[in-house]
């Protein structure tokens, strides 16, 4: 594969990574106040509603989207979104997933897209943000958490 197709591909992978290609965006903002997800499922036409807690430290909302898609926030004993998870046909809107976070996420992103090759899975790891995504066509899944807001003893491999 010649150097100019390989600097492509890595450039519009990181225009796609970058961009948030969204269906529709999503609200519940990362490290923000409980108080963002309530109207998540009206900005999003979609049914929200709290399942049962983890553990007495974690609360777990869910956004149930129209096309079966789903988007789950996670809530800390202070009411304070530790970690967003999703599985969704379309690329979720990162930038307002992950609120403040988003400026660091896209600049790991940017540096993450620059070696070579086609990324069909990203652990970025920046200061106290995680995000961990993966997808293909129809199917996007992944996660987003701030280490320092999770409760102890809470695995997050566990959160999906």
């Amino acid at each position: 594969m010649s150097g100019v197709v390989r600097d492509f591909r890595a450039r519009a992978g990181v225009l796609l990574l970058a961009s948030g290609l969204a269906a529709a965006p999503a609200h519940a903002v990362l490290g923000g106040d409980a108080s963002t997800i309530a109207g998540d499922g009206a900005r999003l036409n979609a049914t929200r509603h709290q399942v049962a807690p983890l553990s007495t430290q974690v609360g777990s909302h869910v956004i149930t989207l129209a096309d079966g898609s789903s988007i789950r926030e996670y809530t800390n004993a202070g009411g304070i979104v530790f970690a967003v998870a999703w599985s969704t046909r379309f690329k979720p809107d990162l930038t307002a997933l992950l609120g403040q976070h988003a400026p660091a996420y896209a600049a790991a992103a940017s540096e993450a897209m620059k070696a070579p090759g086609i990324r069909r899975q990203v652990d970025l790891r920046r200061g106290d943000l995680i995000v961990q995504s993966a997808g293909r066509m129809n199917a996007f899944v992944g996660k987003a958490w701030l280490r320092s807001l999770v409760p102890e003893g809470v695995d997050v491999d566990a959160l999906r």
